[in-house]
């Protein structure tokens, strides 16, 4: 069970990172969880089509970013857009270049997007992300930044300590396992969300038989139904807005303290 209100997600992701860092000093280097063998579906609407994307720090002693901090996609990891195209056949291109990643609470989740003109030129009807393993990303670079990310700095950050960060974060485990979970409910919910308890346990019938429960622990599966209930709760209730803000806050919770939890073994950075 969590033992972190949601209520406390985003004051915990933006303070645990600063017992060292300056403010005012470029932010952490994120990990970006890696798909294993579940892509990420975007979704789109007005103009643009977007994801929620499982992130993580790897810099404790750097600040952690503000909501919609620009990243970029640093050396060594991959990204990879699958487009269906109207006819049903699939293609893969190297994302980079492509898509945009912007922080969404604190350190714990970045938000992917891309140009829906970009699907029609492709003449696709769907795109989906796959992140390849060790794939980080780097704050872009901001002009006068009194701190600045060094090269040491980043080829630590997404080198040995991404290496590290797998265990924690990509390995199957009760916490990996429910985070991988909670982003895929997060992500299969329709825009416009069913209005019914029945219409949103469909939804996580649907996620749970798509990353196939058998291949996860028993322990993440039950800890992400429990997120899903408690929201489910909260969005009966009307203590929430809906279904998606409630569950990317339980996420931002969970992945917050798994980081918590690696630096302790780790010793930060």
């Amino acid at each position: 069970m969590l033992k972190i209100h949601h209520a406390f997600a985003l004051a915990l992701a933006a303070t645990i990172g600063l017992a060292s860092g300056r403010a005012d000093a470029a932010s952490q280097v994120l990990g970006l969880v890696a798909s294993n063998g579940l892509p990420t579906p975007l979704q789109c609407q007005d103009g643009t089509c977007s994801a929620h994307l499982s992130s993580f720090c790897l810099q404790q002693a750097r600040p952690a970013p503000s909501a919609n901090s620009e990243y970029e996609l640093a050396s060594g990891g991959t990204l990879t857009l699958i487009a269906t195209l109207a006819d049903g056949r699939q293609i893969r291109l190297p994302g980079e270049r492509l898509v945009s990643l912007h922080t969404m609470i604190g350190f714990t989740s970045v938000k992917i997007s891309l140009p829906e003109a970009n699907l029609k030129k492709m003449n696709a009807v769907s795109v989906a992300v796959d992140i390849g393993p060790l794939t980080t990303a780097v704050p872009a670079p901001i002009a006068g930044d009194p701190n600045p990310q060094t090269a040491e700095e980043i080829a630590y950050a997404t080198g040995p300590m991404r290496r590290l960060a797998e265990g924690s974060f990509e390995r199957h485990g009760a916490s990996a396992d429910a985070a991988r979970l909670s982003s895929l409910l997060i992500n299969a919910l329709p825009i416009e969300e069913p209005q019914t308890a029945e219409g949103r346990d469909a939804v996580l019938a649907q996620v749970l038989a798509q990353a196939g429960t058998g291949s996860l622990t028993a322990e993440g599966v039950a800890q992400a139904r429990q997120m899903y209930s408690s929201c489910e709760i909260s969005v009966a209730s009307k203590s929430a807005f809906n279904l998606r803000s409630c569950m990317e806050l339980r996420h931002a919770d969970l992945m917050a303290v798994t980081n918590r939890s690696f630096w302790d073994r780790t010793g930060g950075s």
